[in-house]
């Protein structure tokens, strides 16, 4: 069941049974993520977990996107992370949403919460260590938001373009080259890539609708961002493939929990503690 929520001019609908997803947000009458699709098919062939339900909006990926084993554990992680098949509890206060669920299979508590200012959302999040043992973990926001809307995108320097579907370093001079590259993908192509070494926390996008959403995050806690682009190409079947995109500060290279960990990017919270961080976006008129 969707519930919705207005705060000035933002509007969400939220499922909470549902992962806790975001299925709806707008700003003004501008949709800034994908919408539920009118009729869903999965797809025949296995392209993972995930998309044996229907793919738009927002969810949380935690602790890892990508499966893999807990380290130190039979537990294999689910394809997207955990937490966004569990349900949430959800409070409502006067301009802020807060979502709350607990891991099953590690002792970690987290809570999205959404705060609503005229012009920004905050996106603030914490990590509860709810055991007495170190925990790792990643957790990488999924805002699906339309690829035919999107009409410009600045991202920050950085030391390297990673393409994760083809396994190899794209050779691109600089952000403007990458820029250009994804807005010049053409329907029935689909990349996920890393930039990996990010120079500073800022990057944005522009909708057909003149408004860019400029998110502020820190490079010190995400070094990467995960960029997927899926220009009408994936799940590559009929009545299955979608147009969407998502720009992810990540906690490591790339996605997976277990390569975090080996190269030392890995969040970590000890028995007890907890951590917190925000990730800004602003809505300017252009």
């Amino acid at each position: 069941m969707n519930i919705q929520k207005k705060v000035g001019p933002w509007l969400v609908e939220y499922r909470p049974k549902d992962g806790g997803r975001i299925g709806c947000l707008k700003y003004g009458d501008i949709d800034l993520l994908t919408v539920e699709p009118n009729n869903f098919i999965p797809p025949k062939e296995d392209y993972g977990e995930y998309e044996l339900r229907p793919v738009y909006g927002y969810d949380d990926c935690f602790p890892s996107v990508e499966s893999c084993y807990y380290p130190g554990s039979k537990w294999m992680i689910p394809d997207h992370g955990e937490v966004c098949w569990l349900p949430f509890k959800v409070k409502g206060e006067k301009n802020s949403l807060r979502f709350e669920v607990d891991s099953k299979n590690i002792p970690a508590r987290l809570v999205r919460e959404m705060i609503f200012e005229e012009n920004k959302l905050i996106w603030s999040f914490r990590v509860e260590n709810l055991g007495n043992k170190e925990i790792n973990f990643q957790h990488v926001i999924h805002p699906l938001m339309p690829i035919n809307s999107i009409t410009g995108i600045k991202l920050p320097g950085y030391e390297s373009v990673f393409d994760d579907i083809n396994n190899g370093v794209l050779s691109l001079d600089g952000s403007h080259s990458l820029e250009e590259f994804l807005l010049s993908r053409p329907s029935g192509s689909t990349n996920m890539l890393f930039i990996r070494n990010i120079k500073m926390g800022e990057m944005s996008w522009d909708y057909v609708n003149k408004i860019r959403v400029v998110a502020k995050f820190s490079p010190d806690i995400f070094p990467s961002i995960g960029i997927w682009w899926n220009n009408g190409k994936y799940p590559d079947e009929d009545n299955c493939r979608r147009n969407e995109c998502a720009l992810e500060p990540v906690p490591g290279l790339n996605s997976r929990l277990s390569d975090a960990i080996e190269c030392g990017k890995a969040l970590k919270l000890s028995g007890g503690d907890v951590f917190e961080w925000e990730i800004e976006w602003n809505v300017i008129a252009i």
